[in-house]
């Protein structure tokens, strides 16, 4: 079976010729779970945001990024502009500044379901409701008709994951998505992407650079370093050892911080927002 997603030989260089990707390459099937994983600046994020056309001024990808066969790389804006959100999707580290603030909850809900999915009126705010109840938030009229920054981490975070699905997405790219909460909002975060990945068949890229939030919902992983792959294996196998030493790196320090315990996804998804709970609180730790 050919893959759904696949990155071939992805480079990214600045303006003056600085490569920030250096022929990145990986694939993810149709209802896969990849993690992309990697230390700040490794180029985790970069190639999320390539692939979906989304780098910043002055920088310029090549290589090929394959959707169903199709190059993204090779479209025009306007298609693109029909393939992100339609097809691919995705959620930012932060969702208060990928939220417009001036506008509701619902309208921002609606407004891909009516680009997108030609939902209008009474359609469109009932899907959007529906949405709402899907990524678990309560009290639904209350938060459509509420403003981002009159929500909390968690519900924000709910709302961009409702975005996200509205249009029914084949492929869905989660930046960070659980970096900016506290841990049992994290945990809570999880599970319902982990419910919402089984119940959609939407395929999943999570970046992170968290080992164990990787160990709770992928299946397969993706090391970067310095903009280049080291190791594209499966999480069963890295948490077994792995072959490249930058990956066994990383294991051993996720164990060591949060307790991620060897044997496979489900034995390193184990206890993670439980081991995540012992670390101190940042007023301990400078003491």
């Amino acid at each position: 079976m050919s893959a759904l997603l696949e990155v071939q030989d992805l480079t990214v260089t600045t303006s003056t010729g600085r490569r920030i990707l250096d022929g990145v390459s990986w694939s993810l099937d149709a209802g896969g779970r990849l993690g992309v994983v990697g230390e700040s600046g490794s180029g985790k994020s970069m190639t999320a945001l390539a692939v979906l056309g989304l780098l910043p001024d002055g920088m310029r990808a090549t290589g090929r990024v394959l959707l169903d066969g199709e190059d993204l790389l090779a479209l025009p804006p306007r298609r693109l502009a029909r393939v992100r959100g339609g097809q691919v999707a995705m959620v930012f580290q932060e969702p208060l500044t990928a939220l417009d603030p001036l506008m509701t909850v619902g309208r921002q809900i609606t407004g891909p379901l009516r680009l997108h999915r030609g939902l209008r009126g009474a359609a469109a705010r009932e899907e959007a409701a529906r949405l709402a109840r899907l990524v678990h938030l309560d009290d639904t009229e209350r938060i459509l008709g509420s403003y981002p920054w009159q929500l909390s981490g968690g519900q924000r975070q709910r709302v961009a994951l409702a975005m996200a699905l509205a249009c029914e997405p084949r492929v869905l790219l989660a930046d960070e998505p659980t970096t900016a909460l506290d841990v049992t909002v994290q945990a809570e975060v999880l599970d319902l992407l982990d419910h919402l990945v089984d119940r959609t068949g939407v395929a999943l890229v999570l970046v992170t650079h968290d080992l164990p939030v990787v160990a709770r919902v992928a299946r397969d992983l993706v090391v970067m370093r310095d903009g280049r792959v080291v190791e594209h294996t499966s999480v069963a196998a890295a948490l077994a050892g792995g072959e490249a030493a930058y990956t066994r790196e990383l294991v051993g320090a996720a164990r060591a911080v949060t307790g991620l315990p060897g044997g496979g996804p489900a034995a390193g998804a184990a206890g993670v927002a439980a081991a995540a709970a012992r670390r101190p609180a940042p007023e301990e730790e400078t003491r």
